[in-house]
């Protein structure tokens, strides 16, 4: 990229710190498409470091909350947002010579990540991770009732509540149709960076072929081959015996508040759990994707997926029809 595009960058990044650390590396999403594994994966090597806060999401935060206006969202989660470069640099504290990445899947998402991050590290390589768009709606659907942060009973329902859900300020987790649309998302980051620095990989090949995998990501980070120790495929909602029939009870018991730390600390861990299971009920059948449902999502989709394969380079012909 050409000095002036850079400098044009930097005056776009519309921060009012100035950013002097980034990372070598980034891991960019989709999210719920394997990119825990990848964390886990990256950190097991012994020439990379990735911080503790698995997904940092600074260059998604320029000088605004990362709290939602509206809607249920992880505290957790927007607690552990780094907002300002000192506090981001410092998660980075201890990697030494090691090679640095950031794993945030909200990158894929935001309009300027991608220009943010290329004025800050011009050289940094990018690694996206695609998954069919209706599999991937659906999961990130169940982890949030799984943890108390969707209000619908059904798929369906939230589908149907979503537009007005994102225009109200609900967190962007709840785009479940509307963030499934990749290929606009990665023009962004092939109009900031040479093709060479992207590698695309795709969900399926993480599950089916994990060695591959790592050895493709080793190459693209210039990092030493290494056995692959973790290679366990990482779901946790995909085996769900029952779910939440209370959400607000669930979303309290999964995000404490200062009352619920203090009792953790009084009540044996028994107590509460037998506590829990009555507060919260005898749960609901696990919702489902629905034929109809998943046909009409694969519909909308159907048109982009020759332009996914000619940005990224992946066969996706087993993507739901």
């Amino acid at each position: 990229m050409e000095l002036a595009g850079r400098k044009r960058l930097r005056q776009r990044l519309n921060r009012t710190d100035t950013i002097e650390f980034a990372p070598d590396f980034f891991v960019v999403g989709a999210a719920k498409a394997g990119t825990t594994a990848v964390y886990q994966w990256l950190r097991s090597h012994p020439a990379a470091f990735l911080p503790i806060v698995k997904e940092p999401s600074y260059f998604a935060y320029p000088d605004i909350s990362p709290v939602p206006s509206n809607g249920p969202y992880d505290p957790k989660y927007v607690s552990e947002i780094s907002r300002d470069n000192k506090s981001y640099a410092r998660l980075y504290n201890g990697a030494g010579q090691r090679r640095t990445g950031d794993i945030s899947p909200v990158y894929l998402l935001d309009e300027h990540a991608a220009e943010r991050i290329a004025a800050a590290r011009p050289s940094a390589r990018i690694i996206i991770i695609l998954r069919d768009p209706v599999e991937r709606a659906f999961s990130q659907f169940m982890h949030h009732v799984r943890d108390g942060l969707e209000t619908s009973q059904t798929f369906e329902e939230a589908l149907d509540a979503e537009p007005q859900r994102l225009f109200e300020g609900w967190s962007w987790g709840h785009g479940y149709a509307t963030h499934g649309h990749y290929a606009a998302q990665i023009e962004r980051y092939m109009a900031v960076f040479p093709k060479e620095q992207i590698l695309f990989l795709e969900y399926q090949m993480l599950q089916a072929k994990p060695e591959d995998c790592w050895w493709r990501i080793c190459e693209h980070l210039g990092l030493k081959q290494q056995i692959l120790l973790k290679n366990e495929r990482v779901n946790t909602t995909a085996n769900l015996p029952i779910v939440s029939s209370r959400p607000k009870l669930t979303r309290r018991f999964r995000h404490p508040g200062a009352v619920q730390v203090v009792l953790k600390k009084v009540m044996p861990a028994s107590f509460r759990a037998r506590l829990r299971r009555i507060l919260e009920g005898s749960g609901r059948p696990v919702p489902v994707l629905r034929p109809e449902t998943k046909g009409s999502l694969a519909n909308r989709y159907q048109g982009e997926r020759s332009r996914l394969e000619e940005l990224s380079g992946l066969s996706l012909a087993h993507w739901i029809t």
